[in-house]
């Protein structure tokens, strides 16, 4: 059998399935069982499986294995991606997340793109939609305590399923996100490198966010590396009511700046969860007639086109790898509906941080 091709490992399991030897719901050996079956390698026998899926003959099921599809389980060669909400003016979901996921895929699958708006019933709605249309699911969640538990039942269904960004709490699935914690703590050392102590951190208040828990649980680890225990009076949750109000938000991130900067202890530096906040930041300052980085030294996670910034040479930046991210989460749930059946994965992926150009000291953000 050395030279057995995964052709005839895949025709031998149809031959069973027409026979009757393996009826609906059977379960097939594992890629592994068939190596040693066939004396194959396993990438031989991993391919015969995926062949099959491919055509719809068998599928996978979570906690269980593969097994012979009913008619109404024939893959369709169709993957849903959903985000949480579209923002062509932000790029997001960004184009090279976007193929990233389709790279990772490959091209026996193409992307169906949905938004369920940030509103937890849109998303179940979309959900079920992708359930009875799609092979699988890559899902921007939004964390809606009346979704997270749609999310689970679909995932125990044994339904593809790679969870993106944010990591709901609670649900056990396949994901990837940047790797926040490292990212942000290279961001704080870089500020704390120029003598800065006094480092403020503004963000959403979203405590169910597992990005924004990561990354303030890396500020707090940082400061608290030069001897700064209690952040509470430099951090600032902002009322996520205001992510949809533009002029309340940029009072509300004036207001908050220029208290800092004129308490008794001022800050001399500010870490931002999201380039909203930087955006913001910058324009407090123009209003205080400050200058950015000789004033006020910014740092924050970088999602938007940089120009978006205005000023961007004038901020440190942590960009994340979009396509890099999207390419991890293709090949996740491409290896679910090849038959990958074990433990869920976190991918975490490393985030490039990019020092603010200094000879910009002399340039007033209000030139």
């Amino acid at each position: 059998m050395a030279n057995t091709s995964w052709k005839t490992i895949a025709a031998d399991i149809i031959g069973k399935i027409e026979s009757g030897e393996l009826s609906v719901g059977a379960r097939i050996p594992s890629g592994e069982d068939l190596a040693v079956q066939w004396s194959v390698s396993r990438h031989t026998a991993h391919r015969a499986i995926e062949e099959l899926q491919r055509q719809g003959i068998v599928i996978r099921q979570r906690r269980w294995g593969t097994v012979v599809a009913t008619q109404t389980q024939v893959l369709t060669g169709r993957v849903g991606f959903l985000a949480d909400q579209f923002a062509q003016t932000y790029n997001f979901p960004a184009g090279d997340l976007i193929r990233g996921i389709q790279d990772g895929l490959g091209e026996h699958f193409q992307l169906m793109i949905a938004e369920s708006k940030g509103d937890g019933d849109v998303e179940v709605r979309q959900l079920r939609k992708f359930q009875e249309h799609a092979d699988g699911i890559i899902l921007y969640p939004t964390n809606h305590p009346r979704s997270n538990p749609a999310i689970q039942r679909m995932v125990d269904s044994g339904f593809p399923t790679v969870i993106l960004d944010r990591l709901p709490e609670g649900i056990h699935a396949d994901a990837v996100t940047s790797d926040n914690q490292s990212a942000t703590l290279e961001a704080v050392h870089a500020l704390e490198s120029r003598g800065h102590r006094r480092i403020g951190f503004f963000s959403f208040h979203k405590p169910e966010f597992s990005t924004v828990a990561e990354r303030h649980a890396a500020y707090r680890i940082a400061l608290a590396e030069v001897g700064v225990e209690d952040v509470s009076e430099l951090t600032r949750w902002f009322p996520r009511e205001l992510d949809g109000n533009p002029q309340g938000f940029m009072q509300a991130i004036y207001d908050s700046l220029f208290t800092l900067l004129n308490q008794k202890d001022p800050i001399t530096a500010l870490f931002c969860v999201q380039d909203s906040f930087a955006a913001a930041a910058l324009q407090a300052c123009e209003r205080m007639n400050l200058t950015v980085p000789d004033d006020l030294e910014l740092a924050t996670f970088n999602e938007w086109p940089p120009m978006m910034l205005r000023t961007p040479w004038c901020i440190h930046r942590i960009v994340q790898r979009s396509h890099e991210i999207g390419n991890a989460a293709g090949k996740l749930l491409h290896d679910q509906l090849s038959g990958y059946t074990g433990e869920a994965r976190t991918v975490r992926v490393h985030a490039d941080f990019v020092i603010a150009d200094q000879r910009s000291t002399a340039i007033n953000i209000r030139a």
